[in-house]
């Protein structure tokens, strides 16, 4: 014989009441980690905009540096730059004159091949150096030292230069001559030296800056580096946000060129950077955004299944009544109680009744699949609604209580097939949880039906009249239900969920001793 196991026996124990101690940790943990989660989300969205902001701005850095590089080495390469001068006798030769208007950085010549003169600048043209000026002397020193080092470019040490820091200096050595080149930024000779070297329209503004001074942080723009001036201070080299340093050894130890762009391209830099930074925040926003409403959407998917769940719930539950209807009727046929002729109708009513039931029953299932739940309006008559009460007065014959009807003629207009069930449901209430005679009455009020169900019970306290409508809220106790019933508080639930499905008023009030009152509102027909 074949046999076939689907489940195995094993004994269940039942758990403990509520969440455990781990079950709490995890959830605290998991608050917590959401919680971090979404600080490091954050952090990241309004971090991303200002990391673009700076790779932005780097590789702009580049760019101009790529750009202007043959500038940074027309500007060294004329600094070195020795240009050939033939004769030197008087010092205001045309060929003299030139030559210092080539060279607007030449403070001093030195002619090896003639006695070792010095002459020195005297604006455009040169004159024999004073043996007695210190300055001159300086100079002879340099020069000294200079053809000692062997060197085609020499710069004076710390020791040996009184300016050191402040006055850039080379002396440069040729066969003939040995010249000396001072560079003072913010002298006018440098802004003429600039001129030569960059051209006559130059987008490049340089400077000759200490590195010292690139690390200091009480710079300030200093007013010979203001534009039109072709050099850059420390202040606006170090904030121009195209800055660029190169270290060089051309100008002697500690100082590197710098260059930043001219105003106008600077302003139209900054313009971009600020339309790209919108821009990236604008991204950055849609991200965080498109996050918290993916976060949103599955909020809201857990929350349609839950509520797909309760409506189930509350579905199961408005058959109960029915389908008891049903089972008494049936139970009434079966024990031969009634005469033939009433046998008979009671027949075609359990059919009505099962066809009502079916229609509930679809109309569930297509709101629990996301179809329309509204059906076609109709007129709720008096007579309609009388016939929809007498369908649970057997309920109330059966517990004894009286029901009556104060029924005006004005008719309602709403789908009937919700509206019974809604009504229904409201006698069901009164049936299970209400004591004494329950009266439903409808009156009209403007452009509305109002149909009200009242009992008289114990009733409710204000705490307990609010929470009614939500799933599960049980506000008696467990025995004491009329219909020999349990409820499960499902069933005010799933009418609160039809009436606002329907756009119907719904209202309940009570207090302490005074029963229970139903207000059901519907367009008047």
């Amino acid at each position: 014989m074949y046999r076939h196991r689907v489940a195995r026996f094993r004994s269940l124990h039942p758990g403990p009441k509520g969440p455990t101690r781990w079950q709490r940790a995890q959830q605290r943990s998991g608050i917590f980690l959401l919680i971090l989660a979404g600080l490091v989300t954050a952090g990241l969205l309004l971090a991303a905009p200002l990391i673009f902001l700076a790779n932005q701005i780097n590789d702009a850095q580049i760019a101009f540096t790529n750009a202007h590089w043959a500038d940074f080495d027309a500007v060294e390469g004329h600094w070195k730059s020795l240009p050939i001068l033939t004769s030197l006798r008087t010092g205001t030769e045309p060929e003299v004159r030139r030559f210092l208007a080539d060279q607007p950085l030449v403070v001093a010549i030195l002619d090896r091949f003639n006695r070792r003169t010095l002459w020195v600048r005297a604006g455009n043209h040169l004159v024999r150096a004073d043996p007695n000026s210190a300055l001159n002397q300086l100079y002879l020193d340099w020069t000294s030292h200079a053809e000692a080092a062997q060197r085609f470019e020499w710069n004076p040490p710390k020791d040996q230069d009184p300016d050191y820091g402040k006055i850039a200096t080379i002396v440069l050595l040729s066969d003939r001559w040995i010249v000396v080149k001072r560079w003072r930024p913010g002298a006018q000779e440098v802004e003429r030296e600039l001129a030569i070297s960059l051209g006559p329209k130059p987008t490049l503004r340089l400077g000759l800056v200490r590195e010292s001074d690139m690390n200091r942080a009480n710079l300030v723009p200093q007013d010979w580096a203001r534009e039109p001036a072709l050099q850059a201070d420390p202040y606006r080299s170090k904030n121009d946000p195209l800055n660029v340093q190169i270290k060089t050894n051309a100008f002697g130890e500690g100082w590197e060129m710098t260059g930043i762009a001219s105003v106008a391209h600077e302003e139209a830099f900054e313009r971009s950077l600020r339309k790209q930074l919108s821009l990236a925040y604008f991204m950055s926003l849609l991200v965080g955004l498109a996050i918290g409403f993916g976060l949103w959407l599955r909020h809201r998917a857990r929350r349609q299944a839950v509520l797909d769940a309760d409506r189930m719930a509350t579905l199961t539950h408005s058959l109960k009544t029915p389908l008891a209807l049903l089972k008494f009727r049936c139970d009434s046929l079966r024990l031969g109680r009634l005469s033939p002729e009433r046998a008979d109708e009671e027949l075609l009513r359990i059919g009505e009744e099962v066809d009502r039931l079916t229609v509930i029953i679809e109309n569930g299932l297509r709101v629990i699949r996301g179809g329309a739940a509204t059906g076609p309006l109709a007129s709720a008559t008096p007579d309609w609604i009388h016939d929809v009460v007498d369908d649970l007065r057997p309920g109330f014959e059966a517990e004894d209580r009286p029901l009556d009807l104060d029924l005006c003629d004005v008719p309602g207009r709403a789908p009937l097939t919700s509206l019974r069930a809604a009504l229904l449901t409201l006698l069901e209430n009164a049936l299970a949880h209400g004591r004494g005679p329950v009266t439903v009455a409808t009156r009209r009020f403007r452009k509305r039906l109002v149909l009200e169900v009242r009992d008289d019970g114990d009733g409710l306290a204000p705490h307990q009249v609010k929470a009614l409508g939500r799933p599960f809220q049980r506000l008696r106790e467990a025995g004491k239900e009329g219909f020999l019933r349990e409820g499960q508080g499902l069933g005010l639930s799933l009418l609160a969920q039809m009436a606002e499905r329907e756009g119907w008023g719904l209202a309940f009030a009570s207090a302490p001793g005074e029963g229970f009152l139903a207000t059901l509102e519907i367009p008047a027909g």
